[in-house]
């Protein structure tokens, strides 16, 4: 038989014993989304620090102020000061959480005073609450009679500045959406992580991995059929974290054509992640310290790669540390699709290149741990 009968024989042999294990196995992939959408689905907490981008058309004494009001908590963090094109630019990437836009004529003396435009992101609601409130209360703080370039008195204003909110991005979503698209990669990596790497030390363990390496069969259709069956657990795990978080109120902006780009991205990461867990099976002594290594790695690279906040909301360090994980650009082409309604050729390029390096690196590695402690493994 050649490599890959070989590899298909034992991977059917996996799918048989997950099949006479449905009820628990079924039971363990619908436990983990169901805590984390309704957890994180009710998570609460004020943001700090929410970035924002601000667009001044007026460049008068007046907005200098109003600009450094908003910035004189900690709530908002203005990233950027640009034009409205490129602040809108950095909303649909989800590198800011709203655009502020103030109006020509905003010093002047004109009352009430021209709108000043917020375009925020729907898809981040907390940020939304911070943003809303933080600007209608400096914006209604400048009515009245403006002396020697400071702020009006104590007394209340009369004429606030009116303050127009437009969502711009996500519009047509939840944040149920938002907290499924990175819910769905989480339980992916898991998913291959905790099926992959753990069939490979229970057959260790009861024998059977021995018993296959003094076969005939090619040795490496053992590995194969192991990242295969990480692979299919993973777009198990992921679609049944899906169907999931649609019943509860996520939606699919892009229909059935980001469901097939769902499958791609979602079989990528399984496949890396498969990889990865056998590598580190393979060289675990015990089942509890692959338990723990495979946690250890796959729980901050999904914090990072932005599963439970916006990238944009870390600290600036553990930004840059989210640019070289793989996940950061799985959860970003998924919150595409189910958020924005499409994922645009050059995202998925660059998300497919980066995946599949990934991918590719890890299966390799699985190979040379594999090909190096066979011997021992026997």
């Amino acid at each position: 038989m050649g490599l890959f009968n070989d590899a298909y024989t034992l991977f059917l042999r996996e799918m048989l014993i997950f099949k006479k294990n449905l009820g628990i196995n079924i039971g363990r992939s619908l436990i983990f989304p169901i805590i984390f959408i309704i957890l994180l689905g009710a998570f609460g907490s004020t943001p700090k620090n929410v970035p924002v981008a601000i667009v001044n058309y007026d460049n008068g004494p007046l907005s200098l102020q109003f600009i450094n009001a908003l910035q004189s908590g900690n709530s908002l963090e203005v990233v950027s000061s640009t034009t409205q094109q490129a602040a809108m630019g950095l909303l649909s990437q989800g590198s800011v959480a709203a655009v502020i836009v103030i109006p020509g004529g905003f010093s002047g003396s004109m009352i009430p005073k021209p709108d000043v435009y917020v375009y925020l992101d729907n898809a981040q609601p907390q940020s939304v609450a911070v943003v809303n409130g933080v600007v209608g209360k400096e914006a209604a703080q400048l009515g009245g009679e403006i002396t020697s370039g400071a702020f009006a008195s104590s007394a209340a204003p009369s004429d606030p500045v009116p303050v127009v909110s437009n969502y711009a991005y996500g519009a047509a979503s939840n944040y149920e959406s938002f907290v499924v698209g990175g819910i769905v990669i989480m339980v992916a990596a898991f998913g291959s992580v905790f099926s992959a790497g753990f069939t490979v030390l229970s057959d260790r363990e009861l024998g059977n991995l021995k018993a296959f390496l003094t076969t005939p069969i090619n040795k490496f259709s053992i590995l194969l059929s192991k990242i295969a069956y990480g692979t299919m657990q993973s777009l198990i795990s992921a679609y049944i974290g899906l169907a999931i978080g649609l019943l509860l109120g996520a939606t699919i902006a892009a229909g059935l054509l980001g469901l097939l780009e769902l499958i791609w991205i979602i079989f990528l990461v399984g496949l890396g992640f498969g990889a990865l867990s056998i590598a580190l099976a393979v060289r675990a002594k015990q089942l509890q310290t692959y338990a723990l290594i495979g946690q250890t790695i796959t729980m901050p690279a999904a914090f990072l790669g932005g599963a439970f906040v916006p990238v944009s909301l870390l600290p600036p360090v553990l930004q840059g540390v989210a640019v070289i994980d793989p996940l950061t650009y799985a959860v970003n082409a998924v919150r595409d699709i189910m958020i924005k309604g499409s994922l645009p050729i050059g995202g998925l390029l660059l998300d497919t290149a980066v995946l599949l390096i990934f991918s590719g690196l890890m299966v390799a590695l699985a190979f040379i741990f594999f090909k190096n402690t066979s011997d021992q493994l026997a």
